[in-house]
């Protein structure tokens, strides 16, 4: 087994001197027996064609269409990637290999590159632990769990979010029982196809995605193909939803990379997804409101006319008989105070996030009941 030779950071503030929570220290690792999270009794989820190609990536190494090279870049962030297992161990360590850097002004280098873990027991997950490691090095190890108590539990990591991952091993105590997990309540996958906004920019660790918020809240299998900057609608991607097994619903919101041209792209889009689905739910969601979005401003009046689009479109498309297209509007996610959920003024922050996810999950759920799995 390669063994991490693991830098601390090279200039220390004066916060981690004073603070020893927030210091950094290499993960004590004797004792520990590694896994590779890609073999079983592990399960991970979020990258539809891992089986395959063995690559943390959320679209395939060669896709049977063409795409931007900004999209193929991205498609290496390990965004709503999860890895699943039971153990009865005392303590959890990972040993990380990333594609880069950290280094985003207005992200955390925790949910940028960090992951977080989540432990249930009895009920439903809890956040428990992020991991520490220094944004000098593409290597980190990092303890997310330790316990005295022996018994058996359910955790939860999730993937960074503005990284790649090329290698994570997976670390327990040598004692330790490592066991499958339970299968998701839901059965099935939700796919969501956007943005920045979609790939979790810019919350402060991946759990407070808003596709890693939704697969707590309906304990269920979600796809994320958010592509920073890059959610455009091209038909490439379209196809590549269409290979996704086990599909339930699709979510399309990528009006905030699109523009204007969500009125070219978006009807094209859909019915690539109808020839080949013609009857799983789509659900399509108006961006969320900017910070700067004033009412009666000339980018105001803008933003309502792409929301209006995008519901008419959908209230055709019913008329027309499909009564499995849906739309839900962004414009009112936020509420009153929106001017505080974002970051930038664009990306939401950990509340942002939050409530979008909040506003989706009722309406996921309605549309989940009335498509259940027997009638797919």
């Amino acid at each position: 087994m390669l063994t991490f030779l693991i830098p601390l950071n090279s200039q220390v503030s004066t916060a981690q001197k004073l603070d020893p929570n927030m210091s950094l220290e290499n993960a004590d690792t004797d004792g520990i027996r590694w896994f590779d999270p890609r073999k079983a009794p592990f399960e991970l989820s979020g990258f539809e064609w891992i089986k395959e190609e063995g690559v943390y990536r959320r679209l395939p190494v060669h896709p049977d269409w063409e795409i931007r090279d900004a999209v193929d870049q991205l498609a290496n962030h390990t965004a709503g990637g999860q890895i699943r297992f039971n153990s009865d161990c005392k303590r959890i360590v990972i040993k990380v290999e990333l594609r880069e850097k950290s280094g985003m002004y207005h992200m955390p280098a925790t949910g940028q590159s960090g992951f977080d873990l989540y432990i249930k027991e009895d009920g439903d997950q809890r956040y428990l632990r992020t991991a520490r490691f220094s944004v000098d090095s593409i290597w980190y190890q990092a303890e997310l769990f330790t316990s005295d108590d022996k018994k058996m539990r359910a955790f939860t990591l999730n993937f960074p979010l503005y990284n790649g991952v090329n290698s994570v091993w997976i670390g327990v105590d040598k004692e330790a029982t490592v066991k499958a997990p339970p299968a998701f309540d839901q059965a099935g996958k939700i796919v969501v196809y956007g943005t920045s906004i979609t790939q979790g920019g810019c919350v402060g660790r991946p759990g407070m995605a808003y596709t890693n918020i939704l697969s707590r809240l309906l304990d269920m299998q979600f796809v994320n193909l958010g592509f920073s900057g890059n959610g455009r609608g091209e038909p490439a991607l379209a196809h590549l939803i269409t290979q996704i097994s086990e599909t339930r619903c699709i979510i399309l919101d990528y009006e905030a990379n699109a523009g204007t041209s969500i009125k070219e792209s978006l009807g094209p889009f859909v019915d690539i997804l109808r020839e080949k689905h013609p009857y799983i739910p789509i659900l399509i969601m108006s961006k969320i409101r900017y910070a700067d979005t004033r009412e009666g401003s000339t980018q105001y009046l803008k933003w309502m006319q792409l929301r209006d689009f995008q519901r008419e479109l959908v209230n055709e498309r019913r008329s027309a008989g499909d009564k499995q297209i849906h739309f839900l509007d962004g414009s009112t996610i936020l509420g009153e105070n929106y001017d505080e959920c974002t970051v930038d003024g664009v990306h939401p922050n950990d509340l942002g996030s939050m409530l979008i996810a909040d506003a989706l999950q009722p309406v996921i759920e309605y549309i989940l009941s009335n498509h259940p799995v027997s009638s797919r």
